[in-house]
């Protein structure tokens, strides 16, 4: 975190001449944004091979912090790659059946980490005030998280997307800011089992699988633009 302020302390005093339009055609082909934000809630439903359901593990609501680099295809089109990290807490809401005595447990309540890579495409649009680019996105990628002490030490990762909008303004040709929404859902599969039963305590030979279902979360985010 204190690199990502560092390098934004750099790009102010980059930035604090006004810059000169560019000329037609001439457009700046790369953006660097460090990124800040707050993740909405999610859960994942538990069900058991019967089709009961067992429990409920949620994610808390929580900041985020990332990057993301994009490159330009022409003046409005653009590919991103964006990585951010979510710095949050995950609970088992309804406890599993009991397990037998001699697994371990471990508890059900602890620190997560749930980091997003993705490749996103943006499509902007112009406004008479050329300073101001709303935009669209949509992209593809993979979320993983991760279990910290006092919870359970593993990882999965899983296939998601996003889709969302925002706005970027530009006071100058170099710098500027950006402020986005995404719905960001992550498709989470019955094969990692084993991972969610040790998430709600319920030990490695637990009898709980999850079946597959979508987690829901919103972000919205928020940073700096370094243009180049």
């Amino acid at each position: 975190m204190k690199r990502i302020w560092a390098i934004g302390a750099l790009g102010l005093m980059i930035a604090s001449a006004p810059g000169r339009p560019a000329p037609a055609g001439d457009f700046a082909r790369f953006e660097f944004q460090p990124l800040a934000g707050v993740v909405a809630s999610g859960s994942v439903p538990l069900t058991s091979r019967d089709g009961a359901r067992v429990g409920t593990f949620s994610v808390d609501s929580s900041a985020s912090a990332g990057a993301s680099l994009t490159v330009y295809i022409n003046e409005l089109d653009a590919v991103e790659g964006l990585w951010k990290r979510q710095f949050t807490r995950g609970t088992f809401v309804e406890a599993p059946a009991a397990p037998e005595p001699d697994e371990a447990t471990v508890p059900a309540s602890g620190a997560l980490s749930i980091d997003q890579l993705h490749c996103n495409f943006l499509h902007h649009y112009r406004l008479p005030d050329p300073r101001v680019r709303p935009y669209v996105t949509g992209g593809l990628g993979v979320t993983t998280y991760r279990g910290a002490r006092g919870l359970w030490k593993d990882s999965a990762s899983h296939f998601s997307f996003a889709l969302g909008g925002g706005v970027k303004y530009f006071p100058s040709r170099r710098f500027g800011l950006r402020g986005e929404a995404r719905w960001s859902p992550t498709l989470l599969a019955a094969s990692d089992s084993d991972f969610w039963c040790r998430v709600g305590g319920a030990g490695t030979a637990c009898r709980v699988r999850l079946r597959a279902a979508l987690q829901h979360q919103l972000d919205l985010t928020g940073g700096f633009i370094l243009r180049f």
